[in-house]
């Protein structure tokens, strides 16, 4: 068969790697990518274990190459690969853990601190390797500068258009193009629609002997200079973030601040990346954000060294239930755009064409059954790193319900980045990190998969059994049977007035909320909104029955 990418990002990339996997089900790779040379947007990111272990097993070499060479070779991804995670706290006191390479897994694959560009290259470099010119079966080939324009399918083909005129045809249609995705503009117009979440942040880089002569505007040394540390440091409070870590091998650091920010009128507009912003906004806004903070020096002093800092508004999308279509499927951010705040979009990508490519070796020419599987091992997990993303700073996730902590005290089971040292109630997170996604099972599943289907029996059935034992019910269940527009349940959109329609039906969310198990934070996110996709993958049929106390009638449009 003949696969075709859209998008050249890492997503994209690293599918086509993939496919190549498959068990021969295909003969040749095209990838196809908007832009006329290979960049990327943003600075920083982090490739953790679940994702470094797939690089591992293609043969992308994130750890190789001279940091010292030039910006943009087609090299190894020249990762930092630090020490520990530090939080520096308001007091000035710090929390400092060791990072785990090893993980549960055993096998050391490690955290990998990068230049966005440098992993960008060094999948390229990967690629070319299996180049047409190399004579390797399935070759990849990369076509810059080709904009989707239209899609097309029939029983056997699908047939993707390009605004310069051209066309292509194939047997299956992976969109990998990212949150702004043309695939899923025209397959899926009725997805969520990206998401403004509050959130203004910035992103600059500052060389190794830079960081080493900073000082605070009175000429004093920083309190907590990273120089003095090979790690990745937090400074935060309710509403603002200052996230900075060692890229190309130490090279140089990554500054990420994001502060909350809800009036902002710059993003009304659709800004689709970054954009340059000069040093004294960058400053006054970290003032603003840290106020009295002692630890805002610090901060201020990192945001003024920071070298052609750029800026942009923080998107997600809330989740929507398919990614596949026929012949054609979505991957990474055009399937499940999330935060930065879990450290997992790149690595929940790699996973995604993992899991694509073992479906294609289970299933070989039987494209349907391919994706169909892809999506059903992959869309709970990909949405419960979606979901939890969301909450950037405290003041906007509600604490949590009781029934919440009880059940992730059960699973031992945390759901929480390893760079947050906040102590929540569990503390496991190998589902996390040591989790292979080229593990999809040897049939079809039935269904999509959730939350029980990737603990164990014993850990399922004891928390099954506390949730069940504490679900609580209202004294007056609703007794259901009107017709509701969707009009009616957008006017009920607040945390503290919720309506939340699921599957067609409208549940009061009021009081429920507060005893969800899940957290009362559902109640932030989908207030007014259409939880369906997010809801069929968390819940069990004990749950599905027990809404009908908060059923309050059917949407009739």
């Amino acid at each position: 068969m003949r696969a075709m990418i859209v998008g050249a990002g890492m997503g994209g990339l690293f599918t086509a790697l993939a496919l190549r996997q498959a068990g021969g089900a295909f003969a040749s790779i095209d990838v196809y990518e908007q832009t006329k040379t290979p960049g990327t947007a943003g600075a920083g990111l982090n490739i953790p274990p679940n994702g470094a272990r797939l690089c591992k097993w293609l043969g992308v070499d994130l750890d190789g190459g001279d940091p010292k060479g030039p910006v943009g070779a087609v090299d190894g991804g020249r990762a930092a690969i630090l020490e520990a995670t530090r939080q520096v706290m308001p007091d000035g006191t710090v929390s400092r853990r060791p990072i785990d390479h090893n993980t549960s897994a055993g096998d050391g694959a490690g955290f990998h601190h990068m230049h966005r560009l440098d992993l960008l290259m060094c999948l390229y470099k990967r690629v070319y390797e299996f180049g047409p010119e190399s004579g390797a079966e399935c070759p990849i080939r990369v076509h810059m500068g080709k904009r989707l324009a239209l899609v097309t399918q029939d029983a056997g083909t699908v047939t993707a258009s390009f605004d310069d005129g051209s066309s292509a045809e194939g047997e299956l249609l992976v969109g990998a193009d990212g949150i702004n995705s043309k695939v899923l503009e025209l397959l899926w117009p009725n997805a969520p629609a990206r998401r403004w979440t509050d959130v203004v942040c910035y992103r600059g880089l500052i060389p190794r002997d830079k960081v080493a002569q900073l000082r605070k505007a009175d000429g004093s040394p920083l309190d907590h200079n990273p120089v003095d540390s090979f790690s990745m440091d937090s400074r935060k409070n309710n509403f603002a973030w200052c996230m900075s870590y060692w890229v190309r091998g130490g090279e140089l650091l990554n500054v990420w601040l994001g502060y909350y920010e809800p009036d902002s009128s710059e993003f009304n507009a659709d800004w689709r990346d970054w954009f340059p912003v000069d040093h004294g906004e960058i400053i006054a806004n970290m003032h603003k954000a840290f106020g009295d903070d002692p630890r805002k020096h610090d901060i201020v002093a990192l945001a003024g060294a920071m070298e052609r800092p750029t800026k942009w508004g923080l998107y997600d999308r809330d989740a929507f239930e398919h990614w596949q279509d026929g012949r054609i499927c979505l991957l990474g951010d055009a399937a499940h755009s999330m935060l930065p705040t879990f450290g997992q979009g790149a690595a929940q990508s790699f996973e995604d064409a993992a899991a694509l490519c073992s479906a294609f070796k289970l299933h070989q020419t039987d494209v349907y059954s391919a994706l169909l599987h892809y999506e059903r091992v992959r869309h709970y997990r990909a949405t419960r790193f979606q979901f939890a993303s969301k909450f950037a700073f405290k003041h906007l996730e509600p604490e949590d319900s009781p029934e919440r902590r009880q059940m992730l005290k059960t699973l031992n089971e945390r759901d929480y980045p390893v760079f947050d040292h906040e102590k929540r109630a569990g503390d496991d997170d190998s589902w996390i990190y040591a989790f292979d996604a080229r593990r999809i099972g040897d049939k079809l599943p039935p269904r999509k998969l959730g939350p029980w289907d990737f603990r164990s029996r014993d850990a399922s059935r004891e928390a099954r059994k506390q949730v069940a034992l504490n679900l609580w019910k209202p004294d007056l269940p609703l007794q259901g049977g009107r017709n509701v527009t969707r009009a009616e349940v957008a006017q009920h959109n607040r945390f503290e007035d919720c309506w939340i329609i699921i599957r067609g039906k409208v549940y009061d969310f009021n009081e429920w909320k507060d005893r969800h198990p899940g957290g009362p934070f559902v109640a932030r996110m989908f207030a007014g909104k259409d939880a369906t996709a997010e809801f069929g993958d968390f819940h069990s049929p004990l749950a599905v029955k027990h809404m009908t106390h908060f059923w309050i009638g059917d949407v009739v449009d």
